[in-house]
């Protein structure tokens, strides 16, 4: 081949350079074709060098898994993927085409190319993002919790989950407290909810931690949570409290504080509390007044299992190792194994698991015989059970609060032990502390209520409805039972039915101090029970008799409670008793007298004989000079008089009298010569009385030497016969002691309770001649105390408030005068027969400021509830139900401000039997943020539902009739349907 065949390529290529440089280029375009074989070579080594660092950045990147490449890494990492792609395209190029020497230009481009390419990947090898290629991880949303225990099947614990979950949703609620006993399942509760696919879509990062005493490790726990935790042990706490306020102030963060037991600053801690963003915090404590401390804005409250759900897991875990637990023979004594678990997880867990292994009916029995009571078995999750409620019974420090809560356990776990009487029971004891001339009975009332709450905050006890009663649990109980066992000084014996032989200690009752014996068909007269101190023969209907000897040898005893037994009389034995400080015959309902002895109990300061046969008032009482509290009934004797009514007279020290009214018509007859001796009495601090008219009433209240003198607390019924719990109390959680109810009144009859209101409590009007609004009864001033009102079958009624008549004028327009009921909680309406409109403003701003609760029913004339802008008076109005009302056609019948949030915290909404009712209101832009649950039945007109797509986010439950569901008016709300199907339950049933 001729020179100018090799060169005529390369010359063509050059155009119209000059010769110079074309020679250059020429010389270059050789050189680089004879160096194609090297470049390859480097660039395939380079490439492999390349490869090389990259494996050796990805080993160490997965060494430190806790570490995160950078995002320049990243970058880095793509670029040397495609980087790759290419160098493998030069390189089957120039293994496939597999140029001649000869073609200079070809193998030149190609070679100039990889070096171009060895000089890119050389520049990737000594990338500046290789020196600190790893940082520190960002934390995970969630970390999940492993080996959790399922909830599912087990509706107690399901439902505490669920409704957190919805709590959770809620954007109102920032602080969600868990409340229950030690091993109910709060943690796992948890561990669940930290599981749940939801959390993962609410929150940004969940924060997971159990909760320390120390504030520091609590808040390292919680930087360690948020991969902060480089360096804090250099730091101070406020250091600390920077770092994690700056992580989480911008984040929709769930803070999970386990084992709570005393108040926390999280603002201190650094977890943000002015971040609107839908972050939550849920406070799981054992103790009530943990969440008080905590500003807690809603409370989940974990029971224990149904006895149900505690046999279903008892079985199971037994199960998956044993299926012969479901054998006839053995599982009658699996059932009684597992009640002694006291409903409890931790319990039904470690004692199925010590059963676990025993294969027949013979090995079963013999683990029941053998099983001791929970705090003496030796298992790990149970001494810890066992450990954390001493820790809390040792932390009483208080000998007085340990003997009380000890003394608790002598009752059924579980039953109602009324707070009144528990305290009584307490006092007899000597508990609380003496009570003698300088030392009032009230005092210590007092003094057993502060350790009756205590309790109760501590979760030693449970709190029953409106703390009218208390309750020990199975687990607690057997914990006090325990303890007593091991302390002479609350030596008991406790004969409780098929619980007996478990519960008793070995010694027998006469040896004990405290003795509850329940079932009992006879007694047999004793030998020495002298170390006796409380005696409960409670509930034995088939106890007929005491033996007369019974007593002769129970001298030291200070409590008796005989309470709904079938005695008919005392025996003669109980005037040894001398000591004795409360005796508790009510509900004894054969008993027709009180024997003489009983006058020789100088020492008794509670008598309590209500519902039974007792003629009013025997003559053996006026001998109780150091009586303090009598409750007895008023049945008149069979010459229709009141026999010994001087007796009351004589009781000095009686400080809480309590009159059932049995024989109505007498006591109108002798009400007035019974309540002058009652009105002599100077230290009665509560009374429980009726009076037959407001005349009487006034009469002993201008008589009366303790009214005016004493704090007094009262159940006055004034026109009727007193009721055994009124209606208006049943609606409190917590405890109203000044009540009064008003019966068949008129306006001239009102003075006498005009005085007593403004010290009242909770009102029930009933039956008023004259009242036509409710500032007319009485006047605004003496109802400022009013937390509960209840207004029935006053037909005169034409609105409850109004600032129509008044004749104070703002802007123009009338208004009441002054504030209208600021503390009411709640108001109930009922068969109001001419009530047109209830709340007609203007009306002065704190009216109604507290109404957490509304409830009108049977007021066939109602065609408005609010007017004139009454409605923005009840921004704290939680719970509104309008019931068997047959003309109202709109809830909210004003106009209402667009997008205003009218009824703010309204959480319920109930409309029930209302024929012609259209509407909840004309405007669909109000927020109705805090609604929660709807309520509709008989409703039939009512044809289309205040919502859209964006208000009432935190509805949960729309519960009505199947057919009124289906004619509901969705035109142009297709969206709104979709939205609102899902929480429809249809259901005929009628609810209150």
């Amino acid at each position: 081949m001729s020179e100018l065949e090799l060169v005529g390529p390369l010359v063509g290529g050059m155009g119209s350079i000059g010769v110079g440089e074309m020679h250059t280029t020429i010389a270059s375009k050789i050189a680089f074709s004879k160096n194609l074989d090297d470049n390859c070579n480097i660039l395939v080594k380079d490439t492999e060098m390349l490869h090389a660092i990259k494996k050796d950045k990805e080993m160490k990147a997965q060494r430190n898994s806790h570490k995160d490449t950078t995002n320049a890494y990243k970058l880095w990492t793509n670029r040397v993927s495609e980087a790759t792609k290419e160098v493998q395209k030069l390189k089957l190029k120039y293994e496939e085409e597999t140029l001649p020497w000869w073609r200079i230009l070809k193998r030149s481009d190609l070679s100039e190319e990889m070096e171009k390419k060895s000089n890119c990947v050389r520049q990737l090898m000594n990338d500046e993002c290789l020196k600190d290629f790893l940082v520190d991880k960002p934390p995970e949303p969630v970390l999940k919790e492993l080996n959790v225990p399922q909830i599912s099947g087990y509706p107690t614990l399901q439902g505490a989950l669920d409704n957190t979950l919805v709590l959770l949703k809620n954007n109102k609620i920032k602080i969600i407290g868990v409340c229950g006993t030690k091993g109910v399942g709060k943690t796992t509760i948890m561990r669940n909810l930290n599981n749940n696919e939801e959390i993962a879509k609410l929150f940004e990062i969940v924060i997971f931690v159990k909760v320390t005493p120390n504030d520091r490790k609590l808040q390292e726990k919680i930087a360690h949570r948020l991969m902060l935790d480089k360096g804090i042990d250099k730091e101070d706490s406020d250091d600390i409290a920077r770092r994690i306020h700056r992580e989480l102030e911008n984040k929709r963060y769930l803070l999970i504080l386990d084992e709570v037991e005393d108040a926390i600053n999280l603002e201190l801690l650094g977890i943000p509390s002015d971040n609107n963003n839908g972050s939550k915090v849920v406070i799981v404590t054992r103790f009530p007044l943990v969440y008080k401390l905590n500003r807690v804005q809603r409370v989940i409250k974990v029971a224990e299992l149904s006895p149900d759900e505690a046999w279903k897991m008892f079985r199971d875990t037994v199960y998956a190792f044993n299926p012969k637990i479901d054998s006839p023979d053995i599982q009658p004594t699996a059932k009684l194994v597992c009640k002694r678990c006291s409903r409890l997880p931790l319990l039904i867990y470690n004692i199925a698991n010590s059963f676990k292994l025993k294969e027949s009916a013979s090995s079963w029995w013999a683990g029941l015989e053998d099983l001791k009571p929970w705090p003496e078995l030796q298992s790990q999750g149970l001494e810890e059970l066992y450990s954390c409620l001493k820790f809390c019974y040792d932390e009483l420090n208080d000998k007085r609060k340990q003997k009380c809560f000890l003394y608790t356990s002598l009752y059924p776990a579980d039953s109602k032990v009324y707070s009144d009487y528990l305290v009584e029971c307490w006092a007899a004891q000597g508990l609380l502390g003496d009570i003698n001339d300088t030392r009032s009975y009230q005092s210590a009332r007092n003094c057993g209520i502060d350790i009756l709450e205590h309790l109760a905050n501590v979760s030693l006890l449970e709190k029953g409805e409106a703390m009218i009663y208390v309750n020990m649990n199975h687990c607690m109980r057997q914990l006090a039972l325990h303890i007593s066992s091991k302390d002479p000084e609350c030596s008991f014996y406790l004969q409780d039915g098929e619980e007996s032989e478990n519960l008793s200690n070995s010694r027998a009752w006469q040896q004990a101090r405290w003795v509850s014996m329940r079932k009992v068909h006879e007694l047999r007269r004793s030998q020495d029970c002298s170390t006796i101190l409380t005696l409960l023969l409670r509930k034995n209907p088939e106890l007929t008799a005491l033996p007369e000897c019974f007593f002769e040898n129970m001298s030291s005893l200070l409590l008796l409670d005989l309470y709904s037994s079938m005695i008919t009389q005392l025996p003669s034995s109980l005037s040894k008793l001398t000591g004795l400080r409360g005796l508790f015959l009510n509900r004894c309902e054969l008993l027709e007298s009180l024997s003489s002895e009983i006058g020789l109990l100088q020492f008794l300061e509670v008598l309590d004989i209500r519902d039974t046969k007792v003629i009013f008032i025997p003559l053996q009482i006026g001998f109780l000079t150091k009586l303090r509290c009598l409750r007895i009934p008023f049945i008149a004797s069979e010459d229709n008089e009141a026999q010994n009514v001087h007796v009351i007279s004589k009781l000095h020290r009686l400080e809480e009298l309590t009159i059932q009214i049995i024989s109505y018509e007498q006591w109108c007859n002798d009400a007035n010569n019974v309540l002058a001796h009652v009105a002599s009495l100077e230290n009665v601090t509560h009374l429980r009385c009726c009076f037959p008219s407001s005349i009487i009433l006034g009469e002993f209240l201008s008589r009366s030497k303790s009214w005016h003198n004493k704090q007094n607390s009262f159940r006055f019924t004034v026109g009727c016969q007193n009721s055994r719990r009124p209606q208006i109390l049943e609606f409190f959680e917590y405890k109203i002691t000044n009540y009064l109810r008003y019966c068949n009144g008129g306006q001239r009859d009102d003075p006498a309770i005009i005085e007593v209101l403004p010290k009242t409590d909770a009102f029930e009007l009933v039956c008023h001649k004259d009242i036509r609004k409710l500032s007319n009864f009485a006047g605004i001033a003496c109802l400022e105390r009013i937390r509960g009102l209840l207004i029935k079958r006053c037909n005169q009624v034409l609105t409850i408030v109004s600032g129509e008549t008044s004749s104070n004028v703002m802007n123009g327009i009338q208004i009441e005068t002054a504030v209208i009921l600021p503390n009411l909680e709640q108001l109930y309406l009922e068969n109001l027969l001419n009530l047109k409109c209830a709340f007609r403003g203007p009306l002065h701003s704190g009216t109604f400021s507290r109404l957490q609760t509304l409830s009108l029913k049977n007021c066939p004339r109602l065609s408005q509830i609010f007017s004139n802008g009454a409605i923005q008076h009840f921004s704290e109005l939680q719970k509104l139900k309008l019931e068997d009302c047959s003309i109202i056609e709109e809830l909210i019948g004003e106009d209402i401000e667009r997008e205003r949030d009218v009824l703010p915290k309204l959480e319920i909404l109930l409309l029930v039997n209302l024929p012609n009712f259209k509407s909840i209101c004309t405007t669909h832009t109000l927020a109705w943020s805090s609604l929660e649950l709807l309520r509709i039945h008989n409703c039939h007109k009512f044809k289309t539902l205040p919502l859209d797509s964006v208000n009432a986010v935190n509805l949960k439950s729309i519960k009505g009739q199947q057919e009124w569901w289906a004619n509901l008016d969705w035109t142009n709300n297709e969206e709104v349907l979709q939205r609102l199907q899902p929480i429809f339950v249809a259901s005929n049933e009628y609810f209150s």
